[in-house]
């Protein structure tokens, strides 16, 4: 159950690696918000940690799901990097289309789409553009 439907905006292909599932396990610890979980989506944090790639669309569903209960603050950084790399492809088929062909290595930078992300997210709805 997502809150708002923030899980709608990620996309689940997305890699979640076992780095990232330590350290949302290692911040449940100290926020003292593993215990609140259910004890089935503890045992599956605590064994998604030990895996070496997790490739399932369901198990990432699954982890999404806790990891929103856990920490919203990751839930927020897929949704800034979705968000980025739209508007990061939209600005680079409008440089190619001007003639800018080296505008596609524009796509292989992960900052810029997190600057444009967070910035698209910082402005006024009203200043926002169609």
């Amino acid at each position: 159950m997502s809150r708002g439907g923030v899980l709608d905006y990620i996309d689940i292909d997305m890699d979640i690696t076992p780095s990232l599932v330590d350290s949302v396990y290692r911040r449940a610890l100290r926020n003292r918000t593993y215990f609140k979980l259910h004890p089935d989506e503890r045992a599956i944090l605590y064994l998604a940690r030990r895996l070496p790639k997790i490739r399932n669309r369901t198990l990432k569903s699954i982890l999404l799901r806790i990891f929103e209960k856990i920490e919203s603050y990751i839930i927020s950084r897929y949704r800034v990097l979705s968000i980025g790399l739209s508007i990061l492809r939209r600005r680079v088929e409008q440089a190619i289309k001007l003639g800018y062909e080296k505008a596609i290595e524009w796509l292989d930078d992960i900052d810029l789409a997190v600057y444009l992300g967070i910035s698209y997210l910082n402005t006024s709805p009203i200043y926002r553009g169609v």
